[in-house]
This record gives C-alpha cells, structure tokens and sequence, in this order.
C-alpha cells in the first residue's frame, strides 16, 4: 500500500515536471542568413506583384498559372539575389513571430497601394511562345 502511494506521488510529480517543461517559452533564435525586414519587405511587394500578374494572364489551367508563377518567382529571386531556402526559412521565421510580419505586411501594404495611387501599370512579362511543328 506504501508503495502503491509512492508510485502515485513519483508520478504526479512527473506529470507536474512535464506540464511545466510544456508550458515554458523557449527562445527561438533568428536564422543566421534571415532576410532583413526592409528586404523582405521589397521581395513580397514583388511577390504580390507577380501574383497579380499571373491572375491578369487569365489562364484557364492552375498548372499554367503555377509553371508561370514559379518561372516569375525564379527571375524575382535571382534579381534580387535571394536563395530560395533563404527566403523560406525567414518567411516561416516572420511567419512565427506575427508581430513582426505585421510589421512587414504593413509596410508591403503601403507600397503596394501607392503603386496603385501613382498609377504604375504592373507590366506583364514578355513570354516565348512555342509554336507546334508540323509536317508538311
């Protein structure tokens, strides 16, 4: 019977310990390539751009919409000499810490609206055409 209670007292106590490992914070340190938030800030304004771009092609297949997005995303990344991990560890970072994306959306906010203010058309991107061959 003594035991039968020790063993109930040993396991409470861990369950408390586990509880309280559970319930504290742990510090989540910034990558050390993350992309600095006024950089950041120019990559998604793009991003968003090239967004809007795709939607105004009027493609009727997703997939289309996604090859051509993915190529604008590659000319994007390159232009402003970004890895693609790079940019996806430190959006997943921002992306956990929203106080900071808030800022940064913010800031994405306001770029975009005054593009639209000043009345900057977004260009659309010239795109090869591939021609079906056929036999004469």
């Amino acid at each position: 019977m003594r035991w039968n209670r020790c063993i109930s007292d040993l396991r409470n106590l861990l369950i408390l310990v586990f509880w309280l490992t559970g319930c504290t914070a742990t510090e989540d340190e910034r990558p050390e390539n993350l992309i600095p938030d006024d950089r950041m800030v120019a990559i998604l304004t793009e991003v968003h751009m090239n967004e809007a771009r795709v939607s105004r092609l009027g493609l009727s297949s997703i997939d289309s919409s996604n090859i051509v997005y993915k190529r604008l995303e590659t000319q994007l990344f390159k232009k402003m000499k970004v890895d693609t991990a790079v940019y996806r560890k430190s959006y997943i970072y921002y992306s956990s810490h929203p106080a900071e994306m808030e800022a940064i959306y913010k800031q994405v906010t306001k770029k975009l609206e005054q593009r639209i203010t000043l009345g900057k058309p977004m260009p659309v991107q010239k795109t090869t055409v591939v021609k079906k061959l056929t036999k004469p």
